[in-house]
Order: structure tokens, then C-alpha cells, then sequence
């Protein structure tokens, strides 16, 4: 089996890892804000401060995605999901688990007919970027002409909701946990479960005398 510990898609796929946690983080900040906004305004402490570290959070989760789900370019090696298939695709190894690939290609709708596991693996990182092309445009152009520019008169409809966020970095995680553990040969990091900036928000709002507080969409 190739070793890639230490290679460029290992050293990149880290990087990859380091944008999904901080993505993670600001998901968490923006969306337990939101969820709990009646809440802040019935109680009526600290609406103006939620409201700006919100607004900031969602700058943040905008470069993210971005740096996220940027394209490669030859140039300029970027630590996206693109940037990690190049390396990939350039090594061209053999799984060390093949299940957890198929299960990852299952999973979000690749092809059924697995004759290369790369192929089917670039035709599932395609198929996912297609059904969400109008999100990331959104979230491409709102980086663009507000987060990093200040263009004039420009007027933006509403990004799109923490759901399709969360389903972003979902694929993100996913897709880093995939590398790590069946072409890199070593242990994720759970994603998904770093989750303490939320804990900690939480607790801010109880000390506020905060009651009733949602942590999750769902509730």
C-alpha cells in the first residue's frame, strides 16, 4: 500500500481539515444566535452585540465555503476539496478501506457502477458541486462584492440557510474523513463533533438569564 503521510495531499488535506473546524465553529455561532433571537430580544440583553458577532460569523462561514469549495488552480495550490482530489488524482492509490469509499459514494448519490474508484469519486465531488452550483455561486459572489470588496449599490438576496450551510460542511468533513482514513492511512479528527465554541455560547446565554435555549435546528 503507497504511503501519503506527509505527503502534499496528507499536508493538504490537514489544511482542509483546519478550514472545515473553523467553518464548524462559525456555523455554530451564527445558527444558535439565530435560533435563540426571540429569546434574546424578549429578554432584551445583548441584541445589538448577538447581532454584530452574527453578521461576523457569517462573513467568516462565506470565505470559508469559498476556500472550501474553490477550484485548483495550478498556480496557486489551494487546501480546498479540489485542491486535495488534485493530489489524489495525481497519486492515483488503491483504497485501504473500500467500504467506507463506496459508503461515501453511496451516499451522496455517485455512480453505481464503480469500475475506478477515483473516477467515481471525481463523478460524486461533480455530482454534489451540481446540486448545490446555485448556493456556492450565492455564497461566490456574496465573498466577492461585500465580505472582501465593498461594491457600490449592490443588493444581495438572502444567502442560503443554515441547513444547506451544514450540509456543506457535512460533505467537507465527510470527504476529509474519507482521505484520511482510507488513502492516507490514519485517523480523522471527528469534525463533527468538535462542537465546544458551541457549549461555550450556551453557557454565555444562561449567565444572561437566557431560558428555553435551543442548540439544535431541529428543536
Amino acid at each position: 500500500m503507497q504511503q501519503l503521510i506527509g505527503k502534499p495531499i496528507d499536508k493538504k488535506n490537514i489544511g482542509l481539515s483546519k478550514l472545515l473546524y473553523g467553518l464548524r465553529q462559525e456555523l455554530d455561532i451564527y445558527c444558535l444566535i439565530g435560533i435563540n433571537l426571540d429569546i434574546i430580544n424578549r429578554r432584551g440583553v445583548g441584541k445589538l452585540f448577538f447581532g454584530h458577532i452574527q453578521k461576523l460569523a457569517l462573513d467568516s462561514i462565506t470565505l470559508n465555503i469559498c476556500k472550501i469549495y474553490e477550484k485548483e488552480k495550478t498556480k496557486f495550490p489551494l487546501n480546498s476539496i479540489d485542491g486535495v482530489f488534485h493530489h489524489l488524482f495525481e497519486e492515483s492509490p488503491k483504497a485501504w478501506d473500500n467500504s467506507k469509499l463506496n459508503a461515501f459514494i453511496q451516499k451522496y448519490d455517485g455512480p453505481s457502477d464503480i469500475n475506478s474508484t477515483i473516477n467515481a469519486l471525481d463523478s460524486t465531488i461533480k455530482g454534489f458541486r451540481k446540486r448545490y452550483k446555485s448556493e456556492l455561486i450565492s455564497f461566490a459572489t456574496f465573498r466577492h462584492k461585500v465580505v472582501a470588496h465593498s461594491e457600490y449599490d449592490f443588493n444581495q438576496d438572502e444567502l442560503p440557510s443554515c441547513d444547506v450551510m451544514e450540509k456543506l460542511f457535512l460533505f467537507g468533513a465527510d470527504f476529509y474523513e474519507l482521505i484520511s482514513d482510507s488513502f492516507v492511512g490514519v485517523g480523522a479528527f471527528d469534525l463533527t463533533a468538535a462542537r465546544r465554541v458551541r457549549q461555550s455560547l450556551k453557557r454565555i446565554f444562561q449567565e444572561l438569564g437566557l431560558e428555553d435555549i435551543k442548540t439544535d435546528l431541529t428543536n
